[in-house]
């Protein structure tokens, strides 16, 4: 019996080392692919895109046009702030009162509790419409800039731009892209369009 325990323990570190063996084998070769592409390294350029953004003449306009935006926002929360404080005043007004009305408190105090309800989904219904027309307005500047840099990037012979003030890459040749052939490695193929009139019913006289 013991004599078995010590093959199979045998057995187990020769298979420990024939699998390192092969990993170390695995790594050589993956090392040595890398070696020509080291000799043939793509250009990489960078900037500080935030930058330039706020330094396009049509940020300065769109800037305007977001506090004119934002400003009509606010003023909706303000509405129900003076609402608010408004019914504050009168439930302490009704307070100080030597026989204090209880069933116009509790009311006062029930439309105070749905105002700051109210009051709060407002201010994240005004946060979200903020950041949705920011992206309206910034959305055609940054297009317009990313462009300038696939041009510039293309003329100096870059392959990549690298964004500095994010650490995003904004631009990449498109040769470049393994993409299609990583799915083609894994064994993924590519869904069928959807056909947007397949299953609709068809309409006409004959029907």
């Amino acid at each position: 019996m013991k004599w078995v325990l010590l093959k199979q323990k045998k057995n187990q570190t020769n298979n420990i080392l024939k699998m390192k063996k092969s990993i170390l084998t695995v790594a050589f070769l993956l090392l040595c692919s890398l070696i020509p592409s080291v000799s043939n390294a793509q250009m990489v350029g960078h900037l500080n895109f935030q930058e330039i953004i706020q330094l396009m003449p049509e940020y300065e306009t769109a800037s305007k046009e977001y506090d004119i935006y934002k400003m009509s926002l606010e003023d909706q929360l303000k509405e129900i702030e003076t609402e608010y404080l408004a019914n504050q005043k009168k439930m302490d007004d009704e307070s100080k009162k030597p026989a204090p009305n209880q069933t116009r408190m509790k009311l006062l105090a029930q439309q105070m509790e749905l105002m700051q309800q109210n009051y709060q989904e407002m201010q994240q219904s005004v946060q979200d419409s903020l950041n949705i027309k920011m992206g309206e307005l910034v959305e055609p500047i940054k297009t317009k800039v990313t462009n300038a840099v696939a041009e510039v990037a293309k003329e100096k012979g870059y392959s990549h731009v690298i964004d500095n003030s994010m650490g995003t890459l904004i631009y990449a040749d498109a040769k470049h892209d393994v993409t299609a052939a990583v799915k083609t490695k894994l064994g993924i193929k590519e869904k069928p369009a959807v056909n947007p009139a397949a299953g609709k019913p068809k309409t006409g006289a004959g029907n």
